[in-house]
């Protein structure tokens, strides 16, 4: 039988050969960082730099502070220093993302040189992305440095936008598995080969009036990316094979009524597998 890792997501997942399943946190090791925001000058407001502002001028009776009053928010030289001040909050808030920025997590004005240092855009890229696509490789392939267990190929592909289980199939062995058993029978060498199943796998149609005969597929997946990125970081004596079928639906325990029995939290009760939390 085969090993499972799979994206706690995927909440209905269940092993048709009875297979271990390791449920896998996409999470777990890559947490966005929380970063404070409550400094004066992150999100500043021309209201707020206003007093600071007019303390600059020089005083006097002709800048509005004779015999050294305080100046009026009203005045003309108040109205001249608010316009003055709007550029300095547009450059306080630019500055504050940029200490962000120091982080992959939030990326709005240092994105190309992100990519730039880490290779982007890369073969993988395709003709062209989207911006949220730019920013989930980019975070994909600072993540994937480590990515050195069947959990982070299942990690990398989450952030990558995708819910998968990884299958580490169990070749028959003469003198060990069982006639009518879970071992696989192949003509390759299964223990150098693993199965990313991908979930609700986006794919495309031919149809009649619009596809093109000779052109386009009868059914194709364009998951160039996934793949690209997958087989990047896939161990070179390994080959990794890409499985986009439809998934058999979890059973679920029953009455005898047909409802399904749920627990304490209302959560539907998938029939007995091996499974333990990695």
């Amino acid at each position: 039988m085969s090993t499972w890792h799979v994206n706690d997501e995927w909440t209905d997942f269940f092993a048709p050969d009875g297979g271990r399943v390791l449920l896998v946190d996409p999470d777990d090791g890559f947490l966005a960082p929380d970063i404070d925001p409550r400094d004066a000058l992150s999100a500043p407001t021309v209201e707020g730099l206003l007093f600071s502002g007019l303390a600059l001028w020089p005083r006097g009776s002709a800048w509005g502070t004779p015999d050294g009053e305080a100046p009026s928010t009203a005045s003309r030289i108040a109205g001249l220093t608010r316009a003055l001040l709007s550029t300095f909050v547009d450059l306080y808030a630019k500055a504050w993302r940029l200490t962000e920025e120091s982080r992959a997590a939030s990326l709005i004005d240092s994105l190309a040189e992100w990519e730039t240092d880490f290779g982007l855009p890369s073969d993988c890229a395709g003709n062209s992305q989207s911006l949220d696509e730019r920013l989930a490789t980019l975070r994909a392939r600072v993540a994937r440095l480590a990515t050195i267990t069947p959990a982070d190929v299942v990690r990398l592909a989450a952030r990558l936008g995708y819910v998968v289980a990884l299958e580490e199939p169990e070749a028959f062995l003469c003198g060990e598995s069982a006639c009518l058993g879970l071992g696989e029978l192949s003509g390759a060498a299964l223990d150098g080969q693993w199965v990313l199943l991908v979930r609700d796998a986006p794919f495309t149609q031919f149809e009649a009036g619009i596809g093109e005969a000779g052109a386009d597929r009868l059914l194709d997946f364009d998951h160039g990316t996934l793949e690209c990125e997958i087989r990047r970081i896939a161990p070179a004596w390994t080959v990794v094979v890409f499985n986009y079928a439809e998934h058999p639906i979890a059973p679920y325990l029953v009455t005898q009524s047909g409802a399904r029995i749920v627990t304490e939290t209302g959560k539907a009760i998938v029939m007995p597998v091996l499974a333990s939390s990695l």
